[in-house]
């Protein structure tokens, strides 16, 4: 009689966890949007085209490997991460906790940080943009520049992009054990605190 009350309760929590995951995302957004701006106009402003360069590389490669998993996990099924988490495989538990929340962690990798990674790196491009064309006289000269790293940061990210999508789909499991293994080590350092904490 007692199993009836508590399995509408989960009901009940899961819909509302789910009708506030947009929110939730919005503000995750803003929150990585602005520190990641921050931090990056912190970098090129401090210092030269260079470290602007990799400042634009590195989140053009967050961009790909997020969409890239938000890809893998949409793609995978429970059934061999269920069988890999009875073997004891590490990794296979939270890769199984990942597929479970697939809409959410797609959300989070694709949307998230792989969009505003996108953004940003465009920012970052305008950044250079203006480093280079400082002493330029002809107008023509600096739509043009401006257009040319605009087009090149939009083709690697689009181009990295769909390589990656295609590798997502064919190496799935193999993408999503590697996230849960790379989860593994906090899951398991929150563990050991707790251990310590009761004793």
């Amino acid at each position: 009689m007692e199993e009836v009350p508590k399995r509408k309760n989960k009901k009940v929590k899961k819909q509302n966890s789910t009708n506030y995951w947009p929110l939730k995302i919005f503000v995750m957004a803003v929150a990585l949007s602005l520190s990641f701006s921050i931090l990056s106009e912190f970098l090129m402003g401090a210092t030269g085209i260079i470290v602007a360069i990799i400042v634009i590389v590195v989140f053009v490669l967050i961009a790909i490997i997020t969409d890239m998993i938000g890809v893998a996990v949409t793609a995978c099924t429970k059934e061999p991460f269920m069988a890999m988490s009875s073997k004891k495989i590490r990794g296979a538990k939270e890769g199984l906790m990942l597929i479970r929340n697939a809409d959410k962690v797609a959300s989070l990798c694709a949307d998230v940080l792989g969009d505003v990674c996108g953004i940003l790196s465009g920012a970052a491009g305008a950044s250079i943009v203006a480093k280079i064309t400082i002493d330029f006289q002809n107008a023509n000269l600096t739509i043009l520049v401006a257009s040319l790293i605009t087009a090149l940061i939009a083709g690697v990210t689009i181009f990295g992009k769909a390589l990656g999508k295609r590798k997502a789909m064919e190496n799935c499991n193999s993408i999503i054990l590697k996230v849960g293994k790379f989860l593994s080590l906090f899951t398991k350092q929150k563990s050991i605190d707790k251990n310590k904490k009761i004793k």
